[in-house]
């Protein structure tokens, strides 16, 4: 077993086992949605048997409005993220694929020009890459007042996590890891510990990468063990207290970092559970969990209670099936459990007038859902449905990714025809459409200059793109 040092970066990592009052079990009460999309007609039914799908046809013409691309990988694209520098006006960017590669992009914006440049990462990887993060929104000061290294870390099906400078790409250190590295997540308190996950035998490791890790010999911290089956997401509480991991057993765990115990287990689906969102409500302890189930979780990381249950996918009474999705398809057990599957979820940011209790899911059937927690002075709470969108251009692209905007009313949506949606999510309408992918978006990270973002998406079609949002 790997060791359990009390502390951290000169900080202690310390478990808190207090169960703090907050929201009681709700029900989830779903608004009155006004849907009148007329069912298919019996004579349409033999064409609209034909699987449909949601690229653009070859012959048209895809408009790219994208403001840089990059084009150095030989396979789909499965993990990209991002940084933006102000002091250097550089976006920072690393991407990994299929092709078992990782990239180091830079764009440089100086005297109205802009500069791209792309270094390869130097590893020698033998499967493809599932997960990249940098360090570099939690990073602080050491003990002697110097700031900590800006650190990208790659992971990989092959079992290998490598840790790069973030800035010329140089590696750093090779971390030997579980095999089927699923999501890499670093600590929130000055970057230097790393969470990484494993699909193949529902491990977490726990690593320190501090600014000298090229001398440690063993810089792994603790193995979290638990899991029936592999681990689809983690990371840190925003108050670096706790780790939790959702996974394909159906369920939540809540972990001490410092003991590599499991403090707390919520079963939540007979399926499994496929994304996390953490930091939600006033307190930072809600997390949003989605799963293959079509519903979405909230718990309550301090109390330890299931918040509400959310049902994000619904199946008609007519047609035993979504029909968004489903439409012209065989309607069996497998493709309507796909069609449920959550694929996204996420929590409103605070700061956002009237909204600090929204959240956000969006699945395969392509329906992005707007939800609102309603809290009562006794601490119960309700979940209210506000905005259910649809894109009325292509219904049945399912939607890959979601992040809300960091100062407005906005979610910003990944779909698997190769757009980017921006939903104006108080009026429930797509205010942009950002298009220049041929093939589906597997990731997407977005940065904030005030009200601008900057987009990154990684496709299937071998490309990196980012996108401006003013």
């Amino acid at each position: 077993m790997a060791p359990n040092p009390t502390t951290v970066n000169d900080e202690t990592i310390e478990d808190y086992d207090d169960a703090p009052a907050f929201l009681s079990r709700g029900e989830a009460v779903e608004v009155k949605v006004d849907d009148n999309a007329p069912m298919d007609d019996d004579d349409e039914a033999m064409e609209d048997s034909k699987p449909v799908s949601t690229s653009p046809a070859p012959e048209t013409p895809i408009e790219d409005v994208s403001k840089a691309s990059f084009n150095s990988h030989s396979d789909a694209i499965y993990a990209v993220a991002s940084h933006y520098n102000p002091t250097n006006h550089t976006l920072s960017i690393v991407s990994g694929g299929g092709d078992d590669r990782a990239y180091l992009h830079a764009v440089t914006t100086a005297n109205g020009s802009q500069i791209c440049n792309t270094i390869p990462l130097t590893h020698p990887h033998t499967d493809s890459i599932s997960c990249v993060s940098f360090n570099t929104p939690f990073i602080t000061n050491d003990g002697s007042g110097k700031l900590q290294e800006n650190l990208c870390a790659v992971g990989s099906y092959d079992g290998n996590i490598v840790v790069y400078n973030g800035d010329n790409g140089q590696c750093a250190k090779v971390l030997e890891g579980p095999s089927d590295v699923e999501f890499l997540s670093f600590h929130p308190k000055g970057g230097t510990v790393l969470l990484a996950g494993s699909m193949d035998d529902g491990t977490i490791w726990m690593y320190h990468t501090p600014s000298n890790l090229r001398t440690q010999a063993n810089s792994c911290l603790q193995v979290f063990v638990g899991h029936e089956g592999g681990v689809t997401g983690g990371g840190f509480t925003p108050d670096g207290k706790n780790v939790v991991s959702v996974g394909q057993d159906g369920t939540c765990r809540i972990w001490a970092p410092k003991r590599g115990v499991c403090k707390h287990t919520f079963k939540l689906s007979p399926g499994g559970l496929t994304c996390l969102a953490l930091g939600g409500g006033q307190d930072g302890q809600l997390a949003l969990v989605g799963g293959e189930d079509g519903k979405a979780y909230i718990v309550h990381i301090g109390s330890k209670k299931l918040v509400a249950t959310l049902p994000h996918f619904e199946e008609s009474k007519d047609t035993n099936v979504a029909s968004a999705v489903l439409t012209g398809q065989e309607k069996d057990d497998n493709v309507i459990s796909e069609a449920r599957s959550l694929e996204a979820v996420g929590f409103c940011p605070p700061n956002i007038p009237g909204m600090a209790h929204w959240c956000a899911t969006g699945g395969v059937d392509g329906v992005l859902k707007i939800w609102n927690m309603n809290v009562g002075a006794a601490g119960a709470g309700t979940a209210q449905l506000r905005q259910c969108c649809v894109r009325e251009d292509q219904p049945k692209a399912g939607i890959t990714r979601l992040q809300w905007h960091a100062s407005l009313s906005l979610v910003i949506c990944a779909y698997t025809d190769g757009v980017v949606g921006v939903w104006d999510v108080r009026a429930g309408t797509m205010v942009r459409s950002l298009t220049g992918h041929a093939d589906m978006i597997n990731d997407m990270d977005v940065s904030f200059l005030g009200t601008a973002a900057v987009i990154v998406t990684g496709s299937d079609d071998k490309c990196v793109k980012m996108f401006e949002l003013h």
